[in-house]
């Protein structure tokens, strides 16, 4: 029988559950606007790295860490991908419900990779406050960043999320969520999720 550091693992469960909880609100995927050709098919990469990790279930090295807390460290045998991964599903701007709302920046970078830069307008009512995707010439994603506001009278959340892919294959190889949310009747929780493959 595996063992798993039960400690850690109870804590990220437990961290995971609230975060899971503000990003299951799913907002329905209208399809790709007439004429406009997607940035990168994010979602279409992150379903295919979902069936590839659930099949494989290579062992994770998963850190939390959370204000006053000691960091806590623990090797995750087996995981629901599609859970973890969920939290990068909303900030594709590829809806043209969103995209419209923002601003993009394109450069080369010397080895031949695109980096993308999308900026939200101010005025704009989409969480998504910021989204950077580097993509490799033969169109394998190298590294996604974003930042995710979301407030109303009641809740506070802001999140910088990454993610970080294997130079060649595209496949995942970690990502990061840190951030801080606020129930307005309780305290501000600050926290730093680690996963490396």
């Amino acid at each position: 029988m595996r063992k798993r550091n039960k400690l850690s693992s109870y804590r990220i469960i437990g961290l995971f559950a609230v975060l899971l909880g503000l990003v299951a609100c799913e907002r329905p995927t209208p399809p790709l606007a007439d004429g406009k050709e997607p940035a990168y098919d994010l979602t279409g990469y992150l379903q295919e790295q979902t069936a590839r990790l659930q099949q494989e279930q290579p062992p994770v090295l998963k850190s939390v860490i959370t204000k006053g807390q000691p960091t806590e460290t623990a090797q995750m045998e087996e995981m629901d991908w599609e859970k973890e991964l969920a939290i990068f599903q909303e900030v594709d701007l590829s809806r043209p419900a969103l995209r419209d709302f923002y601003r993009e920046e394109r450069h080369t970078l010397p080895n031949g990779s695109t980096v993308s830069i999308f900026t939200k307008d101010a005025e704009a009512a989409a969480p998504v406050e910021r989204l950077q995707l580097t993509v490799s010439p033969f169109q394998k994603l190298e590294r996604l960043e974003a930042v995710v506001l979301e407030e109303n009278l009641l809740f506070y959340s802001k999140r910088n999320i990454s993610l970080t892919a294997e130079p060649g294959s595209g496949n995942l190889s970690g990502y990061r969520v840190e951030g801080v949310q606020k129930l307005i009747f309780g305290d501000s929780l600050r926290y730093r999720v680690d996963a490396n493959l």
